[in-house]
């Protein structure tokens, strides 16, 4: 009983109607055996007994294999009617309605024995045993028993049909709130791209603009500072509404996608609700900040999973792993659909691999032993935010519209944060010990404390202390000068934002950085000094290391290995500009003019591994 009760949890409508059919045979023969009971040899109880096991045992074998219930049936039911027929005369046709079940139950794979089985084989065992004169109504007998196993059958192809349809139908809906969902997450990619570029072209222009036309001011008549006031103020508005915008774009699109759990739960919840599929998800680990970027194409790889489980492999369980690891975060389905040796990525799963894939990450399909399909999606965690704590910034330049624009633009990168604004060197040198910055952004003329001797200050008294010149005019005399007393970059104000941030980066690391005109100035100086070093490195037989730091090794290992400048900045997470300029002093370091020769000397003095 709880085998039927067990199966019947799972039964279509079909499945019942089947059901019935049997039952009905089943208590004919039952009523048949207890009225006329007299005329077996057998004890009653022990017949009914018998008869039950054979209505039941098929169904226990039915829970784990369609063959294994046919063999069951035929060998059962068939014996149950042989035996009945070899006392009861009247049963000689009783074994139809089993044709009926078993044509029913029968594949493109199995009807090839059970037809045989149950059209001749078993009624010719009946009517032999039975002795009767099976010749005269052979014809008769196989005709009945093919017509009800062919009904059986046909009802099957029926049946099958229908479930063809109601799975088209369920499929059409899941890709129907696929598409829709596409369709959203699509508008969301693209209003984020265009507030990016909005932040990262006007926004920058417009800063740009304002700081360059600041600079004009002491070079203006009188006559025309109304007019460059007139054109800031303008150029002040433009930038706020732009920033407004971005703002508002960018608490719109944060909207669909707060956290992964959240949004995994929100897409688990509508698939199931569509599908009818259950699906279970379970976080491990707990969950870090991650940027847009990283979150779609994680969400977009859960959503193309789910699909193609119910689509493909037929699933009705899905299992949803999320895995917060120290290195990486890696999502896992598995279903308990359809498993297939050779699978392979569709146009779906092949777009997330290739998005992953830009991220540094990766995505796997693996067949389970047990059935199904295991989706394993990963992107490392250390490349998805390099920050760690902000980086402190003293800004110090005599002009405040100079110093608001600066600050403009660094507060608009997480990892930043401006402690101070300074009008001239003296009010940096009492500001520092409060605010405790960790670069300064440093003008070279100003009143009461230029920006050279504010420099020979800070050097006595904070030695460790990261300091970027930053002026109008490009001097390389003055540059060289500054580099000698200790700063660790020299910059244009006239430098893009974009620059100016990774700038900023890239000294608080330890390097240091002059813009490429600087740079060209230097190198000609340093090959002079270079070619003296180069000959006393001969007479003394020793290799000089040139004073490379660990960064322009890595560049240098990676301009032997004939990477471009484009692909050795997403290597290092760093701005094209920002790897020109490390290795233009490559370059001059190692007294070269260009990539090829500093290649050739890399490789000839064993410089990199």
């Amino acid at each position: 009983m709880f085998i039927l009760l067990t199966l019947a949890n799972r039964w279509a409508w079909f499945d019942w109607i089947i059901f019935t059919i049997r039952f009905m045979w089943w208590i004919t023969i039952v009523i048949g055996l207890v009225r006329y009971h007299d005329r077996l040899p057998y004890p009653v109880m022990a017949v009914l007994f018998v008869s039950v096991l054979a209505f039941v045992i098929p169904y226990w074998f039915y829970r784990y294999s369609t063959s294994a219930y046919l063999i069951a049936e035929i060998a059962l039911s068939g014996s149950l009617y042989i035996a009945i027929n070899y006392y009861f005369e009247a049963t000689q046709w009783q074994f139809v309605i089993i044709a009926f079940v078993v044509g029913f139950h029968s594949t493109e794979r199995t009807y090839r024995w059970t037809g045989p089985a149950t059209i001749l084989l078993v009624p010719f065992l009946a009517w032999n045993t039975a002795r009767l004169d099976f010749d005269g109504i052979a014809f008769q007998a196989v005709l009945y028993h093919l017509g009800m196993y062919g009904c059986g059958f046909g009802f099957q192809l029926l049946v099958r049909t229908q479930k063809q349809s109601l799975i088209i139908k369920e499929q059409n809906q899941i890709l129907e709130q696929y598409a829709s969902r596409v369709e959203q997450i699509t508008l969301l990619e693209e209003r984020d791209k265009i507030s990016r570029e909005l932040h990262d072209t006007i926004g920058h222009t417009m800063t740009s603009l304002i700081m360059g036309m600041e600079t004009l001011r002491p070079h203006l008549p009188d006559t025309q500072v109304n007019r460059l006031d007139t054109l800031l103020h303008m150029a002040r508005r433009g930038l706020n509404e732009t920033r407004g915008i971005v703002h508002n774009w960018a608490q719109t699109t944060g909207e669909s996608l707060t956290t992964l759990e959240s949004s995994f739960r929100e897409l688990i919840e509508q698939f199931q609700q569509s599908t009818g599929v259950i699906v279970k998800l379970r976080i491990y680990g707990k969950e870090y900040e991650l940027s847009r970027s990283r979150k779609l194409p994680l969400y977009r790889c859960l959503q193309e999973a789910l699909t193609n489980a119910v689509r493909h492999g037929g699933a009705s369980l899905i299992q949803v792993g999320l895995y917060f690891e120290e290195a990486q975060i890696r999502m896992q389905v598995e279903d308990n659909g359809n498993g297939n040796k050779d699978i392979e990525f569709g146009f779906g799963l092949q777009t997330m691999k290739e998005r992953l894939e830009a991220l540094d990450g990766h995505l796997s399909l693996h067949c389970l032993d047990e059935g199904g399909v295991a989706v394993i999606c990963c992107l490392p965690h250390q490349a998805v935010l390099p920050q760690a704590a902000s980086i402190r910034v003293l800004l110090v330049d005599d002009q405040p519209i100079i110093r608001e624009s600066l600050q403009l633009i660094l507060q608009q990168q997480q990892d930043m944060q401006v402690v101070g604004l300074a009008g001239n060197g003296q009010e940096a040198l009492d500001m520092i010990p409060n605010v405790n910055p960790d670069v300064v952004l440093l003008d070279i003329r100003m009143p009461v404390l230029d920006g050279p001797s504010t420099l020979r200050a800070i050097r006595e008294r904070w030695p460790a202390l990261r300091v970027i010149m930053v002026t109008t005019i490009e001097e390389a005399s003055q540059a060289a000068d500054t580099l000698k007393n200790g700063a660790n970059g020299y910059l244009l104000k006239s430098v893009s934002p974009i620059e100016l941030v990774e700038a900023i980066r890239v000294v608080h690391q330890g390097e240091t950085l002059i813009t490429q005109s600087i740079a060209d100035v230097l190198f000609k100086e340093m090959k002079v000094q270079q070619e003296e070093l180069d000959g006393l490195r001969k007479l003394q037989g020793r290799v000089c290391p040139y004073g490379l730091t660990e960064r322009e090794r890595g560049i240098l290992a990676s301009l032997v290995k004939g990477l471009r400048i484009k692909a050795i900045a997403e290597k290092i997470f760093l701005s094209e500009g920002t790897v020109r300029n490390c290795t233009t002093m490559i370059y001059a370091k190692l007294g070269v003019n260009n990539r090829e020769d500093a290649v050739r000397k890399a490789q000839e003095e064993g410089l990199v591994v």
